[in-house]
Order: structure tokens, then sequence, then C-alpha cells
């Protein structure tokens, strides 16, 4: 069973828990993209929170980038899974729907609620809008697969590859 800090703990260590990173330094993608990432609240099966769409996150249109926008539903839904899951899965597919632009100079809200959680897989929705006026700018479902842990598989057959 995971937990509602596992679910924070999660984001806070892909977003430097605040810090600038140093974006001339070898880091991670999710870091660099999802620096920022603020207001974080998660109860079981259901994350929330908040990024500014500053320009390091906008398109030459000074929107929110798509390419941000899917970096937000992976992972905001894998921290939601997290909550409920000890395990944070490996993604099967990610859908996204851009519905409106991300507003330059405002903040998003990213809420990602768990689906189903089954045996080897789960199923995780997101809504991102803007935090002002509540327009909904895209809609993500994601769907990942759930290996079994080494306590699990332990005595079983293995694939020969």
């Amino acid at each position: 069973m995971g937990t509602v800090e596992a679910g924070k703990l999660f984001l806070e260590a892909l977003t430097c828990a605040g810090e600038q990173p140093d974006l001339n330094a070898a880091s991670n993608f999710d870091t660099t993209a999802l620096n920022g990432l603020k207001d974080i609240r998660a109860t079981p099966g259901h994350v929330v929170c908040t990024l500014p769409v500053s320009k390091r996150v906008q398109n030459r249109y000074t929107t929110l980038h798509g390419g941000c926008i899917a970096t937000l539903v992976d992972t905001v839904t894998s921290a939601a899974l997290v909550t409920v899951s000890k395990r944070s899965g490996v993604s099967l597919g990610i859908g996204i729907d851009y519905l409106s632009p991300g507003t330059g100079g405002e903040e998003v809200e990213i809420d990602a609620r768990v689906v189903k959680v089954g045996r080897t897989v789960a199923t995780i929705n997101a809504d991102i809008r803007m935090a002002g006026s509540g327009r909904l700018v895209a809609q993500g479902r994601h769907t990942k697969f759930l290996p079994a842990d080494e306590q699990e598989v332990k005595g079983l057959p293995r694939a020969k590859l």
C-alpha cells in the first residue's frame, strides 16, 4: 500500500524540492521541466499541485509548451498512484487532449486522480486548468503496468530472454 507522504515525496524529489536547479549542470528532464511545482496536496488516490507558466516552460507563442503538459500528466499521475500503491509502475500509454492554451505568466493547476488499480495495470486521469479562471487547458490519461514485487514472484518461473 502506498501513502500520501510517498506521493508528495515523489514529486518533491523530481522538482528539487523548491530549490533552483543549476540548468548548466547535468540533470534529468523532469527536474528541469518541473522546477517550480508547488502547493502539492495529496490524499489517497489524488494529488493536486500548481506550476507557474514561466518563460522556461513556454513555447514560442508564450503559452505552456505541450511537452511540459505531457510531462506534468506523466509525473503527477505517477505521484497520485504512489499514494495508493507501493509501485509507481511503468508507462503503457499516455494520452493528452490539448483543449486551450496555458497562458504565460499565470499558473496552472494539475489535478490527478487514480481511476483504478488492478493487479497489474493502473489507470490515472489528470486535468490541467488555469489556476485563476478554472479554464481547462488539457486532459490526460495514463495507463501504467505494475510489475510484481520480488517477494510476489519468488519461486515463479521467469521468462528466458
